[in-house]
């Protein structure tokens, strides 16, 4: 037996006899085993260079976002090996259980679009045959709930008629909580269709985000652009007009604010108008999302 290990034998005997306490030795930490995770995008073609770059970067920051630690990605064909580690994770358990659900937290997304509201939105909402679609739309909605489901599709908003002549443009529902009863409302816009902002190289999405958190001041999120998608919103708002027109933000489809523009946007901008639960979760998909979904084909010790 060592000197200093006979010395604390003793310590920890007379210590208490005397009214000392003697100081408890720190449990060891738990070492955790490295692992690799190998993806598989879920989509038949090869994805792009854009594409290679997001997922590596993406993969990384969500696993590190998680509490991982020791990452490294890398491409391997058509596949992406993952190697992690416990990191901030302090148990066999937890860590177990981190990377059980490591698939479902890779494939956490919002999808988030910014569009155009057409200057005669209001007009054309209020069109007779739209008005008449739009009933028959909410009924049909108010029917699935009340069903529901019965493993039926959720009805589809309504396309414009013909005679409005805005090809380029699609009905897009709002929801709208009064500030008396919280009460959520449904109303309805003209935006440009994703389809044609994306042509003409004006479509800001989700995969243009590169920072969403919550504010702590206010309720909503503040986002910070890539410089792609800074560039994008540059151009978008630059083409409207200020003071006038309307950048609807949708979010899973439906529209979550339409403000007036009033100056041209860049990298970063701030939306309202959710719940604290909604604002975390929106921030929460918004996080760096992969530019394809992923499926984890093996799981296997790090060598």
């Amino acid at each position: 037996m060592s000197l200093i290990t006979l010395l604390l034998s003793i310590l920890t005997t007379v210590a208490p006899l005397i009214g000392i306490s003697a100081p408890v030795p720190e449990p060891s930490a738990v070492v955790l085993p490295a692992r690799e995770l190998v993806l598989e995008p879920c989509v038949d073609r090869e994805l792009d260079a854009r594409e290679e770059e997001r997922m590596l970067a993406a993969i990384q920051y969500r696993c590190e976002w998680v509490g991982l630690r020791g990452v490294r990605v890398r491409r391997d064909g058509r596949q992406f090996v993952v190697r992690v580690e416990g990191g901030l994770i302090k148990s066999m358990e937890e860590y177990t259980d981190t990377l059980d659900e490591l698939e479902s937290i890779l494939n956490e997304r919002t999808g988030m679009q910014l569009l155009r509201v057409h200057p005669d939105s209001d007009t054309l909402v209020m069109d007779g045959e739209v008005q008449e679609m739009l009933v028959a739309y909410e009924t049909a909605v108010v029917a699935h709930e009340e069903s529901g489901g019965d493993g039926s599709a959720l009805p589809e908003l309504p396309k414009l008629p013909p005679h409005l002549r805005v090809p380029d443009y699609m009905l897009a529902e709002q929801t709208v909580a009064s500030s008396e009863d919280g009460h959520v409302r449904y109303e309805y816009l003209v935006v440009q269709r994703p389809e044609v902002a994306a042509e003409e190289e004006m479509l800001v999405t989700e995969q243009d985000v590169d920072r969403a958190s919550l504010d702590p001041l206010r309720p909503g999120i503040d986002f910070t652009l890539t410089q792609r998608g800074a560039d994008t919103l540059t151009r978008l708002t630059r083409s409207m007009k200020l003071g006038q027109e309307r950048l609807a933000i949708l979010l899973d489809g439906v529209v979550v604010s339409a403000p007036v523009v009033h100056a041209e946007l860049g990298a970063q901008f701030f939306i309202t108008g959710l719940s604290a639960e909604q604002c975390q979760s929106v921030a929460d998909g918004l996080v760096m999302p992969l530019p394809v979904k992923v499926r984890i084909v093996s799981r296997r010790s790090a060598e």
